[in-house]
């Protein structure tokens, strides 16, 4: 009796990581609420449904609950095995905007491929996949990345491709948070600091150039460091979202019944979303969605502390980066903290390139977390 009553009490716990699937679950249904309430006035300024946006989004769920699935449940031995593959086709992908007839280019920007209105954007799935690749190379090399040469170089060298491809799709704050997911990767994997001595010495005088030399990234940057020099123009979006964050004040205005959302946000259902929410739930909805990304961050970062296997170690750290990441820059950029970029935010900004990504990164961080809570019932 007593054996069938653990059984039972183990096969409960190899259901899943009750933590990390519960926060992305309530992150998935406040994240459509919230699209829905922030860009319903858009859409209807475009002539749409007043749902067209959410709408769209909750298709893109089929696909991206597909791919979370099966990253939450392939045994990470076969994964691992896959990702030099996903390495390559997600460089293979990144080709795809320039291809004439394919490619798609919006405001100087050939950023996706597709046709109509289905549009894919492959920036986003280099993410994860790189992360991914650094993760198996990394531990397979842990005893020889004292040899910079042979050991660093190769996967600095892919990294550094899929950067300068991603940056030839003038897509500069892509390019500039996929170079950071690739040194934070390193740093993990312990590479000797000479390495990022020099990478930094030839990294920040490109990045200060790349910005000096295109008028549309330096307005960004004085727009941000003098934002009273051209409200009208160069912090008009900045502005815009952090006068609606202050109106949310304590408590926010209610679901729905926000208004600065209504023409005065630019890109309320994408890269300002947050701001919406912030509006419409206060101090007290920020905090709801920051303790559920800190749950998921939380896990993801303390098993990769605990783990004995270094690649699950890796890979659940750089997901972690990676998602953190996302929410950082988006919350900075809306909160007028640094300057605008065009990263979404996971799970609430409008895109179904983004969450197919955000997707394969949540099922890689379940897949590890719950194999390790596994282990913890079995020998415990």
């Amino acid at each position: 009796m007593a054996s069938g009553l653990s059984m039972e009490k183990a096969y409960g716990k190899f259901s899943g990581d009750a933590l990390v699937l519960g926060a992305f679950a309530l992150l998935a249904g406040l994240g459509m609420v919230n699209l829905y309430s922030a860009s319903y006035g858009y859409a209807m300024a475009l002539g749409r449904a007043p749902g067209y946006f959410a709408f769209r989004q909750l298709l893109w769920y089929i696909p991206a609950f597909a791919v979370f699935s099966l990253a939450y449940a392939l045994p990470m031995d076969f994964i691992r095995k896959q990702a030099g593959t996903a390495m390559l086709v997600a460089l293979l992908l990144l080709v795809l905007p320039f291809l004439p007839g394919i490619g798609i280019t919006r405001n100087g920007a050939s950023r996706w491929f597709g046709f109509a209105q289905l549009m894919f954007q492959p920036s986003e799935l280099f993410k994860p996949a790189l992360v991914l690749y650094l993760a198996h190379i990394l531990s397979k090399k842990a005893e020889r990345l004292g040899d910079v040469a042979n050991s660093v170089l190769p996967p600095l060298v892919v990294a550094g491709l899929g950067t300068f491809i991603i940056l030839l799709q003038n897509d500069f704050s892509t390019a500039l948070l996929v170079a950071s997911l690739a040194i934070i990767m390193f740093w993990v994997a312990r590479v000797p600091l000479v390495f990022f001595l020099a990478s930094a010495s030839v990294a920040l005088p490109l990045t200060v150039l790349s910005v000096l030399t295109s008028p549309y990234r330096l307005k960004r940057v004085v727009g941000f460091l003098a934002p009273s020099f051209d409200p009208a123009a160069l912090s008009y979006q900045v502005n815009a979202s952090t006068r609606a964050i202050r109106a949310g004040s304590l408590w926010g205005k209610g679901i729905g019944q926000g208004t600065l959302k209504l023409g005065s946000i630019p890109e309320v259902h994408s890269d300002f979303v947050f701001a919406a929410w912030s509006e419409e739930t206060g101090f007290v909805g920020v905090l709801v969605v920051f303790v559920l990304w800190a749950a998921v961050l939380y896990r993801a970062w303390s098993f990769s502390v605990k783990s004995e296997d270094l690649f699950a170690s890796h890979l659940c750290f750089g997901m972690g980066a990676y998602l953190g990441l996302q929410v950082l820059v988006n919350v900075l950029v809306s909160a007028g903290a640094v300057p605008a970029t065009g990263i979404p935010l996971p799970m609430f900004s409008s895109g179904g390139s983004s969450l197919i990504s955000v997707a394969i990164a949540a099922g890689l961080i379940g897949n590890a977390t719950r194999r390790s809570r596994q282990k913890e019932v079995l020998h415990g």
